[in-house]
């Protein structure tokens, strides 16, 4: 059995001013997409597992990724989506093809890219081709992805750490599907509100049940896989926000009621799903007050895996004011970097640490410190995190010890955005977390994967920027606001 892989994902932040262009992706060709994912945790390895028991060899074709931001420029766009088409021409006779996408990429022209690629997959492979495509919890799915599709297969979870669990699922429809096995029939229903990122763990009411009755579901003779998206609600679309997949062997009704009962259960949750979070000033002195540490803030306004800038400077700005000792941030600052670079290791200088990207994440703060490491920003995770990934880079960083209050904080200076996914983006600049007494991580449900570990104590904070929790229907276009129940 011949099966076709390709991958190209990335969340898109259509509140961010920063355009996603080619050279912003990292892009894998034939053999180096399966051997670079192998020994990950990622979808790609699920197929990769799957495939040695089901007798399946995988033709890989590329694998793109980029950091979440701003939309996807359209000849990046064109340059991937042609580079997919004419690989899989290339390739000649496969029996099926696995896309592992994210399901939540805008493109200049196309709002819902997911499923225009999967739309030109399916035009150019023809109707009977099984076709099964892997989506992150994040997505936002358009009937017409559904349609185009034989089975799309979601993460359950949120850190997302079952990717290669759902990459085996995936493979295993397609293998099936192409045996003559099953049949599959897939149903699409949609909750009509928006499910704040706030509450998109899913280790925690009010998902947890859900997810917890999607597994129990694809217990019963019948169903294939059932599938709850949280949807993304910084995408202004269409068919933004939440979602559940349910896929039926041959039986479309049946995908179609539990889909729709499912759904109806979100709904009746929507009470317990009005946030309320702290903001930068009281999250300190939350944090400050804490007698457990090191205390974790979340800076949930600038997640920057979910297309904010990263150089967000509204917590920084506090710990400063309120004289804070103990702290880490990281932010995103290469002309930062850059003079502490030229400084050296040792050096005293001063200057105006983040807050250079746009309004919305605060103003540069003036810093007075002593540069007190340099390094290449290079970082290896070998535990289960949230996006499945092993080998990272920030770029070259610089630790800044700043004095603060009664002692000092310490400032990571990046010159790459990365997502706060492990600790070891701090870890690996020489800082020993449990010995800080505040931590914070620019993201929202993600970092936990790598924090909970090492912080007895967790505050998400309602901090501005591109992913401001308290976003509501006039700040959307696309979006069909009539429909929506925004609980704010």
């Amino acid at each position: 059995m011949r099966v076709a892989v390709a991958g190209f994902a990335h969340e898109s932040n259509t509140f961010s001013v920063q355009p996603t262009r080619l050279e912003d992706f990292g892009i894998l060709t034939g053999g180096e997409v399966l051997a670079r994912h192998a020994d990950t945790y990622h979808e790609i390895a699920g197929y990769l597992a799957a495939a040695v028991d089901l007798d399946m060899e995988l033709c890989p074709i590329l694998s793109a990724s980029a950091t979440p931001a701003g939309p996807v420029a359209r000849d990046a766009f064109e340059e991937i989506c042609g580079r997919i088409l004419a690989g899989l021409a290339d390739l000649g006779r496969v029996d099926g093809v696995l896309l592992a996408l994210h399901g939540a990429m805008v493109a200049e022209e196309h709002p819902h890219g997911d499923a225009e690629i999967v739309r030109r997959v399916r035009e150019q492979v023809g109707p009977r081709m099984p076709l099964v495509v892997t989506h992150d919890y994040h997505a936002n799915v358009p009937p017409s992805l559904v349609e185009a599709a034989d089975a799309l297969v979601i993460y359950k979870t949120n850190p997302h750490v079952d990717q290669r669990e759902r990459g085996c699922e995936a493979a295993s429809i397609l293998a099936r599907t192409v045996r003559g096995e099953v049949k599959p029939a897939m149903a699409l229903a949609r909750p009509r509100l928006v499910l704040n990122i706030c509450f998109h763990n899913t280790s925690l009411p009010p998902v947890q049940p859900l997810i917890a009755r999607a597994v129990e579901l694809e217990q019963r003779e019948g169903i294939l896989s059932c599938s709850v998206a949280g949807g993304y609600q910084y995408a202004d679309v269409e068919f933004m926000g939440p979602s559940v997949v349910v896929v039926a062997d041959g039986d479309l009704e049946l995908a179609r009621a539990e889909a729709e009962a499912l759904s109806a259960a979100m709904w009746e949750a929507r009470d317990q799903m009005i946030p309320d979070l702290p903001g930068p000033a009281e999250a300190v002195r939350q944090a400050m007050a804490s007698g457990e540490h090191p205390v974790t803030l979340l800076d949930v306004g600038d997640n920057i895996g979910g297309g904010s800038t990263g150089d967000s400077t509204l917590i920084l700005e506090q710990l400063l004011r309120q004289s804070a000792a103990g702290w880490v941030v990281t932010l995103w600052d290469p002309e930062a970097v850059r003079a502490c670079a030229a400084a050296g290791i040792g050096a005293e200088v001063e200057l105006d640490a983040g807050g250079r990207t746009d309004d919305m994440h605060g103003a540069p703060q003036r810093v007075r410190g002593t540069v007190r490491t340099l390094s290449d920003g290079r970082y290896e995770e070998r535990e289960r995190r949230h996006g499945g990934g092993r080998l990272h880079n920030q770029g070259l960083t610089a630790v800044l010890r700043v004095p603060c209050g009664q002692g000092e904080g310490l400032l990571v200076l990046n010159s790459r955005r990365q997502p706060p996914m492990s600790i070891h983006q701090i870890t690996c600049a020489g800082i020993a977390p449990e010995q800080q007494k505040i931590l914070v991580a620019k993201g929202a449900v993600a970092p936990r994967a790598a924090y909970e570990p090492v912080s007895p104590k967790l505050i998400e904070v309602d901090s501005g920027g591109a992913c401001w929790i308290g976003r509501g229907p006039g700040d959307y276009r696309r979006a069909d606001r009539g429909k929506f129940e925004w609980n704010q």
